[in-house]
């Protein structure tokens, strides 16, 4: 047996979690290890790591009528791949995001991590601009290339999937339910084409019914499989902005489709706007910021060779510059200290939980201008030294 299906055994484990099973793997036992060993300490490990016996007792008993060929022929069955954090098929994207799933279950194929990818998210009761903009966009990205994301759901999501696979493109669901079912009915057809026009993903065991409480869950692993986060329309209190604090916490970028002031459907796309997303008009303005990521990141790769190539000038400017500081009668003027950029994040954090994108809105009303990924990177650097506090996808001010 592999790993991967002792993994899938142990993932049918009531009551385990993918933070139970990450917690208890991470003292250096394997899958196959668990499986294997003796009540006593199982039950000692699985209280230990997760403060719970009972997912401990269901181990003991299932894993006496467990039988791998049968379990695997059930998925095979229906067409669905299971795949563990265990598995070199795991997507990478999504193995060091807050909260990973331990595993997902697919239906078709994953992404292709060397090809573009951007998630289209909106309002599921979207208007007739919401639907012209949503269909533009799916089919315009898949003509250039690029895999659409989404989670099937009514609206843009459905919409803009449908777009793609009609343009010839690749499409990835991201369900709220079993890669077994359909939700909603009316996207029966995307359903099926998806199936072999790219691929259908879902955390939970196949035959799970769609419940409102996963959906949002599901909404981390849209944002986390795309290079952007595209928002095409949207209420300013939304499922949306879910997706948009995941993103941000992620590093990635979102970029928003701007509407009419007086449309409550465009609130939380102008809003996204006026705190600092990019603004999507066309699908050329997407491709833009796709490929001046990849180029921004050669530069960066090419700069960071060229000082490699320098260590002479570099001693020269730092012993230039202590031998000025030494110097009491040096002409400071010009030269006052200012603030660093983390120092005016602490300040915007507050002992109440805010999150990442209220946080880059509170430093752009101070005139601050900071990327997502810079800010991620801050925010993350804060946490380590234990200056603030990170609950989820909120953030906050350490006290004492």
């Amino acid at each position: 047996m592999t790993e991967n299906e002792y993994a899938y055994f142990l993932y049918n484990i009531p009551g385990l979690g993918n933070k139970g099973i990450y917690s208890i793997l991470g003292t250096g036992v394997t899958c196959r290890d668990i499986f294997n060993m003796d009540e006593k300490n199982l039950s000692l490990l699985v209280k230990e790591k997760t403060s719970k016996i009972k997912p401990a007792k269901e181990i003991i008993e299932r894993r006496k009528n467990w039988n791998f060929e049968k379990e695997a022929e059930k998925l095979r069955a229906q067409g669905i791949r299971f795949i563990s954090a265990c598995s070199d098929e795991f997507p990478e994207r999504l193995r060091y995001i807050p909260d990973p799933p331990f595993a997902i279950y697919v239906k078709g194929r994953l992404p292709k991590p060397e090809i573009p990818s951007v998630s289209i998210v909106g309002a599921r009761m979207c208007s007739d601009y919401g639907r012209f903009m949503s269909r533009e966009f799916g089919k315009g990205l898949a003509i250039a290339g690029v895999q659409v994301i989404s989670g099937m759901a009514r609206g843009v999501d459905g919409i803009s999937q449908k777009a793609a696979i009609e343009a010839g493109g690749s499409s990835f669901g991201i369900l709220g339910c079993g890669v077994d079912i359909c939700y909603p009915e009316e996207n029966r057809d995307v359903y099926n084409r998806i199936c072999v026009n790219g691929g259908l993903i879902s955390e939970y065991h196949p035959g799970t019914e769609p419940k409102p409480n996963l959906f949002p869950m599901r909404n981390r692993i849209i944002s986390a499989l795309a290079d952007i986060l595209l928002v095409v329309e949207a209420r300013q209190k939304s499922g949306t902005q879910i997706t948009v604090d995941q993103a941000l916490e992620q590093g990635k970028e979102v970029l928003a489709v701007p509407g009419r002031v007086t449309d409550r459907l465009s609130d939380g796309c102008n809003f996204l706007i006026s705190q600092g997303a990019g603004v999507a008009l066309s699908v050329g303005d997407v491709l833009d910021r796709l490929w001046r990521g990849t180029a921004a990141g050669n530069n960066d790769d090419r700069t960071k060779d060229k000082n490699a190539d320098a260590p002479e000038e570099k001693s020269i400017v730092c012993g230039e510059k202590c031998r000025n500081d030494q110097n009491d009668n040096e002409d400071d003027f010009g030269l006052e200290e200012r603030r660093s950029i983390e120092d005016e994040i602490v300040d915007v954090v507050d002992i109440i939980p805010v999150s990442a994108s209220s946080i880059m809105e509170r430093l752009y009303e101070k005139e601050i201008t900071i990327s997502v990924p810079e800010l991620m990177g801050k925010l993350m650097d804060l946490t380590y030294k234990r200056l603030i506090i990170q609950d989820g996808v909120y953030y906050r001010k350490r006290i004492g």
